[in-house]
């Protein structure tokens, strides 16, 4: 069996800790409880709670967690899986520090480190992430790459593997990491069969959909406010780049400047940056792909492909799962 262990940390919410455990532990049984035999029935996952020491973890709102075994207790883990901390990010942060350095010890034993949501501040700070690429909830992202320079933050993604170190999106995207886990370790059978039973779409590859751009209207550029609301009113509409331009008296080029965060008008600058990336994010939640390349070799956005993951390489993996009607999409092996 693989040896997964559950870090209980302290203050946060109970759900990202215990539902993450009662899910993977419950995806785990899934074939059993669907009356499936021969190997499925088997387990895979031997899942224990962890705490620095044996002693009781208080999550927030008297909720209590007892772990079964202590950090110091346990020698070589197969899995880590890190849950996320509090929306007090910097109280929360310190009061679970004390995991960095088990993290960093399992994983040069050979295990493998998983997070949940802002779980990856602890990962990121054990020096795992350093030159790779990761994601954690999207409102956080920005102070993980503040923190951590030297992580490749793509918090447009809900799941980022690099092999030995997993990240995934925020909140209640501990479900899609569970099934990712059982994908991965298990198979896709198996991950199928706890996509049912736990009722959970596993086909989500990215937090674009859930992202609030409220912070990203803060600019005083009346035509770029005009362009936003546009296609936010026509988000499930074909949006051709000549025709949004010519609207508003623009030049293509200059509104896939709008598009580029690396080349963008003196107006937007300094402090309006963001704007800037408010359009291709915009029409990546309505289902486009608008990549400067698909924009100059096509000139419209209707002839591009279906954006269903965060890269070009995800999309071609997703999509072809998603054609056989498959529940949840393949995930690499072990």
């Amino acid at each position: 069996m693989i040896s997964v262990v559950i870090a209980a940390l302290a203050g946060t919410a109970s759900i990202g800790t215990a539902g993450l455990m009662d899910a993977l532990n419950k995806a785990d049984l899934a074939p059993v409880l669907q009356a499936r035999a021969g190997p499925l029935a088997a387990r895979v996952f031997d899942v224990r709670l962890t705490g620095l020491d044996r002693g009781t973890v208080s999550c927030r709102d008297g909720v209590s967690l007892h772990p079964s075994v202590a950090a110091a207790d346990i020698a070589a883990p197969d899995l880590i899986v890190v849950p996320g901390l509090d929306d007090d990010l910097v109280n929360s942060f310190a009061a679970n520090r004390g995991w960095v350095p088990w993290l960093a010890k399992w994983h040069a034993g050979g295990a493998r480190i998983a997070s949940s949501c802002t779980g990856a501040f602890l990962v990121a700070d054990a020096g795992l992430l350093d030159g790779r690429p990761a994601t954690t909830h999207w409102l956080f992202a920005d102070e993980l790459r503040r923190r951590y320079p030297a992580v490749r933050v793509t918090a447009d993604q809900m799941i980022v593997d690099n092999g030995d170190v997993i990240t995934s999106g925020g909140a209640t995207a501990f479900l899609n990491l569970v099934l990712y886990l059982v994908e991965r370790f298990a198979g896709h059978e198996r991950a199928n069969l706890a996509a049912k039973l736990l009722l959970v779409d596993g086909y989500r590859p990215s937090q674009l959909p859930y992202v609030a751009f409220g912070r990203e209207r803060a600019h005083d550029d009346v035509i770029v406010h005009q362009v936003q609301q546009h296609v936010d009113s026509h988000l499930g509409e074909p949006l051709r780049v000549g025709e949004l331009a010519a609207s508003f008296g623009l030049s293509e080029r200059t509104l896939s400047r709008l598009q580029r965060p690396g080349r963008v008008p003196p107006r937007l600058q300094a402090g309006h940056r963001p704007v800037a990336q408010r359009l291709p994010r915009c029409l990546r939640t309505a289902g486009w792909l608008t990549s400067a390349a698909a924009i100059r070799q096509r000139g419209n956005l209707t002839a591009a492909r279906p954006v269903t993951a965060g890269t070009e390489q995800d999309m071609g993996i997703w999509q072809r799962y998603r054609d056989r009607a498959r529940m949840v999409p393949p995930a690499p092996t072990a």
